[in-house]
């Protein structure tokens, strides 16, 4: 429980938990504002019971005296609405404090998602390599969602009513000792009895739910966007059932975690029903007189009318807690990635001005450490010219791509511009300067234009530099004569209006772009037919003297205009720079 405590109250900014501070002092004070309403009632049920009262207790004597009331029959009415204007303001002020509450956790709701994301986007590119991307918006989406419904909103709800039980206890015990302990024997015994036989299943069906909702995101995730295949290969009924299986095991465990956050209070409200009739009957054998039972019966009744749903709550809190135990050690463990030093913003793009060096380049991914995609490897490209990257699959090319674009951080060697080493610090100043074209462009679901400066605020779009980019890659005359809306035209979900090579175009387009002194091009031209890729090699070809391009490609058709060709050739200890060079 404390570990727990601790992880939840770590996922608080420092804000946050001064903000946390703050609706505690809020409960504290409606608590109280509940514990004078329940006390209102008892001199207003004493008096009406028995008018003599009056006459026999000093607090009320005094302030019948000093209101000047002439009868009791008035004095009784007062004392009566007085209790229902107390009343009122304690439930006005609950539902102004439980507003709060509900704001503060929502907005934490907000919070701790928006944190997620953006230390998500903070990790390095390898991270994703080996991190389903299902699951991460899983644990966006989702898993901050359950984390807060099932955990930090009903724990809030528990300190909440806990000072509320808390305050009822003492109001009771001041009037009867014996009482409240029993009550809180009784009670206690049924809550912690329950508690103690449904938690190990709580946690067990908490730990399943967690696999059941990775299972429904990846197959959901997997199914919408490999559509084509599926339709190809008639694999619908294989999804439907993957997803139906995860489904129904997290509908199943929902449910069974409702029932066992629920159970006790018919068993509870049944067993406080009982015990107002023994208190009231014990209470009439003993005095014999009604005038005594009234105002004691309408104490115990209004403060068990508050105190156990405020149990039940709090019994619902810490049953969910035990559920969703599971969901928070993920969250937290991701919440507690590593953040890179922030780079100095407002760099200057590194433009080279005589060469991009890979100097004793080594790297090996994680999963197969020790055998080395690229081992001492190196790289001279200048300044200015076009050089194209070949070899067969395996071969390290695209390591070497991502390496020069900064994506990967090789084990041992350096990437450098002009003999300045690229580093960690320095690397938004380096991308500043590429451009880059990948095999597979990714289409976001809004116009063409916005697709071309991607990443662009709608209202700053450049639409010369756009129009210019789209000549460059050869899809300017398309967009304007084909598409109903030009470049306002939305080109669907993944660019699902598009052919593809109509999006490879506008990956190029997007590209150039911001005009970058550095093109990278990876099977930048795999998707395109022979016409339109000779009309993009031609614009390649055009631009190889003002700017640096790097291809790689597998056919040699794609390398053909590039100045220099350098053909990988893998070893068993890794790309060794035993490369051949053509010119």
């Amino acid at each position: 429980m404390h570990d727990t405590l601790k992880k939840v109250w770590q996922l608080f900014t420092p804000a946050e938990q001064r903000k946390a501070v703050w609706m505690l002092l809020l409960a504290l004070f409606m608590a109280m504002a509940e514990t004078v309403g329940v006390i209102s009632i008892m001199p207003f049920l004493s008096v009406l019971a028995r008018p003599g009262v009056i006459e026999e207790n000093p607090w009320l004597h005094a302030l019948y005296a000093s209101l000047g009331f002439a009868e009791p029959r008035t004095f009784i009415i007062a004392l009566g609405l007085a209790s229902v204007v107390l009343v009122l303001a304690s439930s006005v002020f609950k539902t102004i404090t439980q507003h709060l509450l509900n704001r503060f956790v929502h907005l934490l709701r907000h919070s701790i998602s928006s944190r997620l994301i953006a230390r998500y986007l903070a990790q390095p590119y390898e991270f994703f390599i080996h991190r389903n991307t299902a699951e991460l918006s899983k644990s966006i989406l989702a898993e901050v969602d359950m984390v807060m419904g099932n955990l930090i909103q009903p724990f809030s709800q528990v300190i909440v009513q806990g000072i509320v039980l808390l305050a009822m206890l003492a109001l009771v015990f001041a009037y009867n000792p014996l009482t409240a302990l029993a009550i809180v024997a009784v009670v206690g015994t049924l809550y912690g009895l329950i508690y103690l036989l449904v938690r190990r299943r709580l946690k067990r069906i908490g730990t399943e739910i967690v696999e059941a909702n990775r299972q429904r995101y990846q197959t959901c995730n997997e199914a919408l966007q490999g559509i084509r295949d599926i339709k190809i290969t008639h694999a619908e009924a294989a999804y439907q059932q993957r997803y139906q299986q995860a489904s129904r095991t997290q509908a199943r465990h929902m449910a069974a975690n409702e029932t066992l956050s629920q159970t006790p209070l018919y068993l509870v409200e049944a067993t406080g029903y009982t015990g107002l009739i023994l208190i009231a009957l014990a209470l009439l054998l003993k005095s014999g007189d009604v005038a005594h039972v009234l105002p004691a019966l309408g104490l115990y009744g209004f403060a068990a009318y508050r105190m156990l749903p405020a149990a039940q709550i709090m019994y619902r809190g810490f049953a969910r807690l035990k559920f969703v135990s599971a969901t928070l050690d993920g969250l937290y463990r991701d919440m507690s990635l590593p953040l890179p030093t922030a780079a100095p913003t407002n760099q200057p793009p590194i433009v080279p001005r005589q060469e991009i060096r890979l100097s004793g380049i080594r790297y090996a991914y994680s999963a197969t450490l020790g055998k080395p995609v690229l081992d001492s490897f190196d790289l001279v490209i200048p300044v200015n010219t076009s050089v194209g990257i070949q070899g067969p699959s395996g071969a390290g090319k695209s390591t070497v791509m991502d390496i020069l674009l900064g994506l990967l951080c090789p084990q041992a060697g350096t990437l450098s511009v002009d003999g300045q080493p690229v580093t960690a610090r320095n690397l938004p100043a380096w991308q500043a300067a590429i451009g880059y074209v990948p095999q597979h462009i990714y289409i976001a679901d809004a116009s063409v234009a916005a697709n071309i400066a991607f990443g662009t605020a709608a209202d700053q779009i450049d639409m010369q530099a756009v129009q210019r980019a789209a000549c460059a890659a050869q899809i300017h005359d398309f967009v304007m004569n084909e598409l109903p809306q030009g470049y306002d035209t939305p080109v669907g979900d993944r660019g699902i209006r598009l052919s593809g090579g109509q999006r490879q175009r506008i990956g190029i387009a997007r590209a150039l772009y911001r005009d970058p002194l550095v093109l990278f091009m990876d099977e930048a031209t795999s998707a395109l037919d022979g016409a339109t890729e000779a009309a993009v090699n031609e614009a390649v070809r055009a631009l190889s003297g003002s700017k640096t391009i790097v291809v790689i490609a597998h056919r040699e058709a794609s390398l053909k205009d590039c100045a220099q060709v350098i053909a990988l050739t893998p070893s068993p200890h890794g790309i060794r720079g035993d490369f051949m060079l053509k010119t």
